[in-house]
């Protein structure tokens, strides 16, 4: 119950006995009478002048009490004339000052947050106390994969990993850190992708080993080739297996030394169908001599890409002779002359596509397929490192050239083997071209 209405209780009980009190004594004492009469109307005076000094300020404060609970920061309470309680309703209004003060600075601070944490190029990912996702910023969503997400479960709190995306030239560094909040822990994660900086010290590395080396070994090679020249010659002026070596030396170290020396692309507006449709001699002709089947799926949508055509062609031919090599012959049909004639049942699909963007626009999807030996998750996870290769010959130089040719295009790309078909794609996926930087 109110204290008001304990009050008006009060009244109307002094009022009640002083009616019954006066009812005895209208007729014995009738001075006494009107004088007790006039106490009680004095008395009633007084305690209505008691509720307007003490009671109704009372209620102001109540209904400011009623203010900061509905969150309202902005209306403030009136003075009551009264002095001891004018002076607890400026404390109020002066805490109401403050509050909305405070308010205003933690909205404009979260404000800020919100906007840095939304534009930081950094991926981060926030957390309930129980370590369930709840909200993660645009650049999380866009690093954000299986591999990531199995990473960031066993990451333990407080540590951090470096993991590279199979079949991707995708570095990332997370870290599982943690705040506090109202008295809890609240974790969050830092996904960091470090793809550009790694590429740029690996670039720079390898070009300075490259140059060196090809110094070095042409200057050795060009030396010796002119001084043994004459001497190992055969009588008909033919050079010999050491000179044809040396030879051999030279033009592989210059083939490595190619690789630093890609030009910048000069990027011009294509449709992807037809620059793959131009390559296609090309293509049939590194597949005919082992006999796989090629195929051509192109789209007749347009596919706009901006692309530099001679770049371009140096990819697809190296992509597609890296399927041709994965294809392994599967049976021995005949033989004629001694000669075996090798059946390969190998197939590869050249599949483009055109891709609407979140614009409204879109950009060009080209996939190549085949059915050859696959890609295992440990050999996944070093593709596209410099020099890396599989094969007992080889020197790690396509897929290097194919990743700087296709980054300097601005374009998002991977090579993974389905578990599911057990089919190998190399997926490239160009960037709009109507914001593509040229």
């Amino acid at each position: 119950m109110k204290l008001k209405y304990y009050f008006l209780f009060l009244a109307f009980g002094i009022a009640a006995l002083a009616t019954v009190a006066l009812y005895g004594t209208f007729h014995s004492h009738p001075r006494l009478f009107y004088m007790t009469e006039g106490f009680v109307v004095l008395l009633l005076l007084y305690l209505w002048l008691f509720y307007q000094k003490t009671l109704r300020p009372y209620d102001t404060l109540v209904g400011g009490m009623e203010l900061m609970k509905d969150m309202d920061l902005t209306t403030r309470l009136a003075k009551t004339g009264q002095p001891e309680t004018d002076i607890i309703v400026q404390a109020f209004n002066d805490l109401l000052v403050r509050l909305r003060s405070e308010h205003l600075s933690l909205e404009e601070q979260y404000t800020f947050l919100s906007l840095l944490i939304n534009a930081s190029p950094m991926g981060i990912v926030q957390c309930d106390i129980d370590g369930n996702i709840t909200s993660m910023n645009p650049a999380a969503k866009q690093m954000m994969s299986p591999s990531v997400e199995e990473a960031m479960c066993k990451l333990p709190l407080g540590q951090e990993t470096t993991i590279r995306l199979p079949g991707e030239p995708q570095l990332f560094r997370i870290n599982y850190l943690s705040f506090p909040d109202r008295g809890f822990r609240h974790p969050f994660y830092l996904i960091e992708s470090l793809t550009d900086e790694v590429r740029r010290a690996e670039k720079a590395a390898y070009e300075r080993v490259i140059r060196m080396i090809a110094h070095e070994v042409n200057n050795s090679v060009a030396g010796i080739l002119g001084s043994l020249t004459p001497t190992l010659s055969n009588r008909e002026g033919e050079p010999t297996h050491p000179i044809t070596r040396l030879r051999s030396l030279s033009a592989f170290v210059t083939r490595i030394a190619e690789v630093v020396k890609i030009p910048k692309p000069q990027l011009q507006l294509c449709d992807l169908s037809e620059e793959v449709d131009a390559c296609r001699p090309f293509l049939e002709s590194l597949c005919t001599a082992t006999q796989v089947r090629l195929e051509f799926n192109l789209t007749d949508e347009a596919a706009p890409v901006r692309l530099d055509t001679v770049l371009f062609q140096q990819v697809l031919i190296n992509i597609v002779k890296n399927s041709v090599e994965s294809i392994r012959p599967t049976s021995i049909l005949s033989h004629n002359g001694g000669k075996h004639t090798i059946q390969n049942n190998g197939t590869i699909t050249i599949t483009t596509q055109y891709s609407p963007s979140s614009g409204g626009d879109g950009g060009g999807l080209l996939t190549i397929t085949d059915n050859g030996h696959g890609i295992s998750s440990d050999v996944g996870q070093n593709l596209f490192t410099p020099f890396y290769s599989t094969k007992p010959q080889g020197q790690g130089i396509g897929l290097l050239l194919i990743r700087d040719i296709l980054t300097a295009h601005g374009c998002t790309f991977s090579l993974l083997t389905d578990p599911d078909d057990h089919l190998t794609r190399f997926t490239i996926l160009f960037p709009n071209p109507k914001i593509q930087k040229s």
